[in-house]
């Protein structure tokens, strides 16, 4: 233990000490070492106050507490207690006549704690209140003070005093620079996010929110462009045409979303578990063999885990129809107190005709990326019989520290 950390200690052992504004008080180093200083002051005070000046025995340590214990609150109150060591020296000057062959009508260790709380003050006191401490030091100076030495004081006061302004004004122009560099860095920082959302937003515009367009108009209109298109072709196209507007639509959201600032960012709803069995209903519909299975309640899953569940099973059937259209696919979610448990498991089958371009392997990271993002785990692996198997593991209650570096 040091000896700074050995007194802070045996103060805080004082009875007074226990109180909790006197424990933030003395939390604080500087005013540890200010109240030690100020007791060495009240110490030399006491014995030598009968040297300079004719006080009752019994006021010795009441003017000496004056002389120097306000000291201790140079740094956490410098303005009230300046206050008090200066009307306490006025008093004194009056009451108290110096004895013989002393000069000053204030004590020595009086004129130190009145310099230390003007510095104080200065340095650290309201502003507007600086200029009304230099005038009532001067006048301080003038009264008690010499004659001989009252000019180079009041001239040390005022040179103490143009010095501690200049000092609060460099560091307060530092501050404000700093402050305004920080809000120039936040806001290039923020344009910069926005420039690179505009970006995307773009390339989503010209590439997939258009060829969406197209795959609809198209779906749409096949049965006027093309000969002999029967009733049950017909529900297909139208069933291809409902699902790219969907898509379309999420797209045109996620557009919305990207365009705006984060602030107005509009509050589109997403989807979650319950949405789970419409978007199986619509796979089948496409002609794959679907079988869902839910257990447990989805309205207890919050909606960060909702969605993420939801992303799985949409990739994981998304894959199952380009890599496997024709075989059987089962969609599994458990929904327990603790975990909601998701598996997406195709059979073997053949690779669809348009499947020329295959997606680059970008959907596992995809879902593997959002299940960490919640806390969750995917495993994304053939399952030894020529099929396919998703299994993800999401919490019920994600982390907090898991969404935020997600």
């Amino acid at each position: 233990m040091t000896r700074r950390q050995s007194v802070a200690a045996a103060l805080r052992r004082v009875p007074l000490a226990s109180d909790p504004a006197v424990v933030a008080f003395l939390a604080r180093p500087i005013n540890v070492v200010l109240t030690v200083t100020a007791l060495v002051m009240f110490a030399v005070a006491w014995p030598t106050l009968s040297v300079t000046h004719h006080v009752l025995t019994v006021l010795l340590p009441v003017v000496a507490a004056f002389a120097s214990l306000p000291i201790m609150l140079a740094w956490a109150r410098p303005a009230p207690a300046w206050g008090v060591s200066v009307i306490s020296a006025v008093v004194i000057g009056l009451a108290f006549e110096p004895v013989n062959g002393w000069a000053w009508h204030i004590q020595v260790v009086h004129v130190i704690e009145i310099l230390v709380l003007t510095t104080a003050t200065f340095l650290r006191g309201p502003i507007r209140f600086t200029p009304i401490a230099w005038a009532a030091t001067c006048l301080i100076t003038l009264l008690g003070a010499p004659a001989g030495a009252r000019a180079g004081w009041i001239a040390g006061v005022t040179v103490l005093f143009v010095i501690c302004v200049l000092v609060r004004v460099l560091v307060r122009s530092r501050r404000q620079l700093a402050q305004e560099t920080e809000l120039k860095d936040v806001a290039a920082s923020r344009s910069a996010v926005l420039a690179e959302r505009a970006r995307i937003a773009r390339d989503l515009h010209d590439v997939v929110a258009h060829r969406m367009s197209v795959v609809v108009v198209a779906a749409q209109t096949a049965r006027y462009r093309v000969d002999g298109v029967s009733d049950t072709v017909d529900a297909e196209f139208q069933s291809i045409a409902g699902m790219a507007r969907e898509a379309l639509d999420e797209v045109r959201q996620m557009l919305g979303v990207l365009r705006v600032d984060d602030d107005a960012a509009p509050q589109a709803p997403t989807p979650g578990v319950a949405d789970i069995d419409r978007l199986v209903a619509a796979t089948r519909g496409a002609g794959m063999a679907v079988d869902y299975t839910l257990t447990g309640r989805d309205a207890t899953v919050p909606e960060t885990v909702g969605v993420v569940a939801y992303r799985i099973v949409q990739e994981g059937l998304a894959n199952a129809a380009r890599h496997a259209p024709s075989a059987p696919v089962s969609v599994a979610v458990d929904v327990s107190a603790t975990v909601v448990s998701v598996t997406v498991r195709n059979g073997p089958g053949d690779p669809a005709p348009s499947d020329t371009h295959p997606a680059g392997g970008h959907g596992i990271p995809g879902m593997v990326e959002r299940a960490h993002a919640v806390g969750g785990s995917v495993d994304a692996a053939p399952d030894g019989h020529g099929g396919f198997r998703v299994a993800a593991v999401l919490p019920s209650r994600p982390p907090l520290a898991a969404i935020t570096a997600g």
